[in-house]
This record gives structure tokens, sequence and C-alpha cells, in this order.
């Protein structure tokens, strides 16, 4: 993909790109397979050290999430409970008329995630988390160590994964 070929909306099981071409995603309503959006959160200031807000840039980063995923069909949003990850995900709980953000603990994550993943089959997820979690997520839902960190300043990384359980995910990578 072109590296300035953006993702510019997800709806009716496309992902539409900023040049208008359009890819489908896997499986879509095949209610056997789950479908997760997963980013990190977008950039932090520097106006605390453990739990900052998002600079300028990251809150319309956030927007910008938000007009992507709000035809989604989302069925629910899940973020960590610091304040850059409920921050980025609020705009697509608004825009998309999802249930309410349900929070997360990323310590506890490979622990968590299995049981949503099983409470969640057929259904459409947003999880927001950090440069450490959502690799860790996506190699666990693959069953491999593929995904490395993400760098620390990168912020513009969205994956689309497509799950039918641990082992049994395909993960498509693409930039918003």
């Amino acid at each position: 993909m072109d590296s300035f070929n953006y993702l510019q909306s997800v709806k009716n099981g496309q992902l539409i790109f900023a040049d208008g071409k359009a890819e489908s995603i896997p499986h879509w309503g095949d209610t056997t397979w789950t479908h997760i959006f997963c980013v990190r959160h977008a950039e932090k200031a520097k106006d605390d050290p453990k739990d900052p807000l998002l600079t300028p840039e990251g809150t319309a980063r956030a927007e910008r999430l938000g007009r992507i995923l709000a035809e989604a069909g989302l069925d629910s949003v899940y973020a960590s409970p610091y304040r850059r990850t409920q921050l980025t995900a609020e705009p697509v709980q608004r825009r998309g008329n999802t249930p309410p953000l349900v929070s997360y603990r990323p310590d506890k994550q490979a622990e968590w995630f299995p049981m949503v993943l099983e409470q969640s089959k057929g259904k459409k997820l947003l999880l927001v988390g950090h440069q450490n979690t959502i690799p860790q997520l996506l190699n666990q839902l693959e069953d491999s160590l593929r995904f490395d960190n993400i760098p620390d300043l990168d912020y513009g990384r969205f994956y689309v994964v497509a799950t039918q359980g641990i082992g049994k995910t395909e993960v498509m990578e693409y930039r918003y």
C-alpha cells in the first residue's frame, strides 16, 4: 500500500482509502468470525508522566479515528483506564453510537481478552491500547511472536483482525 494512502473509513465490510480504493475485510458478515480494530492511543502530551492527556495532534487523530469507524457498526469499544486511551476511544464511541466505553487493565490483558473473545463471537470491537499491549494482543491472537512493540513516536497504525479464536486469526495492518 502506498505510504500516503491512509484509511478514510470502514463501511459495509469495506476499508475505504484516501485514493478512493476499497478493500474487503476478510470474513465480514460471517458470524463465526469476530472482527477487532486495534490502535495505539493517539499522540500523548508531556503534562503527566504517568497519565498524560492528548496533544492537539492526538485529539485530531482521535477525531479522525471516530470518523473512520463511525459507520463500522461496532458492538463494543474497549480502552485501558488511562486518559490517553480513553480520549482516543471517546470520539469513536460518540460518533458510532456504541454502548458505553469499557475499561480494561492492560496488565491483565492476556487473561481478560480470551473471555471477551468468547463472549463476542461474530461481533465488531475496537480495542485502544498502548505501544506494547497492542502487539502483545496481536501475538496472542495469532499464537505468534510476529509483532514487535510499536515505535515510541508511531501513532498511526491501524490493525484489522478477523478471528475465530487464538491461533485462528488473520491480521492486516494499515495507516490512519
